[in-house]
């Protein structure tokens, strides 16, 4: 069988780091078969903050991004939206919390708009703040979400949620808000989900994203079961060498856990494969793998 990799969740930026082209050129070369491009923030493309023309162009660059991964022969798609640290830096700015509201949930339909016309795959990564935060700014993150759940189960398109580690409460939280919304749970990607807690967000039909370069993480995530998929969450930043892992190191680790007898070929299929088509349905083209 060959293998199959797939980094569910990947930025590129050729304003602080390699760009599009030769991070798919990497990990093509390693190995990789598809990937899954998120929107960054809009002042990492030099962007501002609250501006709708800037998040217009952070979509378009989100969707660049992917047409060059499929151009380069790899299954891809944009997955677009904006991070909660959008929200956070706008309110911080001194905007209030109904103007913030309003443009997360334009930039959510924008969004929604970007899948309908068949640019993107799904929406985000949307969600909480994944540092201290008040109450009032983790309520405002959570209505933002709701409505981006609503929005995704009107196009049945996947949604990122980008959340604190807080172990079954955070899954629990979620369970919470699919379930308000009607969105298909399966949908919902737990981007960068504690690998000690994917087993128990798989079983409650969410699907969790594990990300590969966190030590432990996917040995910890396998114990559970293989209700996954596996993340790099590389975000092509000079500046900040050995963050995260990058998406061909991610290619090289799968293989290696695979001669190292870690899971099995058919492990990888139904991690890289089958899990990845259960979460996008028919928005990615995965037929012939």
């Amino acid at each position: 069988m060959t293998l199959f990799i797939f980094d569910n969740h990947a930025h590129a930026n050729e304003v602080t780091g390699l760009g599009a082209l030769e991070v798919v050129k990497r990990f093509k070369a390693a190995g990789g078969g598809g990937i899954i491009f998120v929107s960054l923030l809009t002042w990492s493309i030099g962007g501002v903050p609250g501006d709708r023309e800037w998040v217009r162009r952070l979509y378009d660059h989100t969707v660049k991004n992917a047409k060059v991964a499929v151009a380069s022969g790899l299954v891809s798609g944009a997955v677009v939206g904006l991070h909660p640290a959008e929200c956070f830096h706008l309110l911080q700015s001194g905007w209030g919390v109904r103007e913030v509201e309003e443009f997360m949930n334009w930039a959510v339909d924008l969004a929604v708009s970007y899948v309908e016309e068949g640019s993107a795959v799904g929406l985000g990564e949307f969600g909480r703040p994944h540092w201290p935060v008040d109450v009032g700014v983790v309520e405002l993150c959570d209505r933002v979400v709701h409505y981006a759940l609503q929005r995704a189960r009107d196009v049945d398109a996947v949604v990122h949620l980008h959340l604190e580690r807080g172990g079954a409460a955070t899954v629990d939280s979620v369970v919470r808000l699919v379930k308000k919304s009607g969105v298909r749970p399966e949908r919902v990607i737990m981007h960068h989900v504690e690998g000690a807690y994917a087993g128990y967000a798989s079983s409650v039909g969410l699907t969790p994203s594990v990300p590969v370069g966190r030590r432990g993480e996917l040995e910890s995530a396998l114990e559970s079961g293989l209700g996954f998929v596996v993340e790099s969450d590389y975000i092509d930043d000079k500046s900040r060498p050995g963050a995260v892992i990058p998406p061909w190191t991610l290619a090289a680790k799968v293989k290696k856990y695979v001669e190292s007898g870690v899971f099995t070929e058919r492990d990888v299929y139904r991690i890289c494969v089958e899990n990845v088509k259960r979460a996008y349905g028919w928005r990615l083209p995965l037929e012939s793998v």
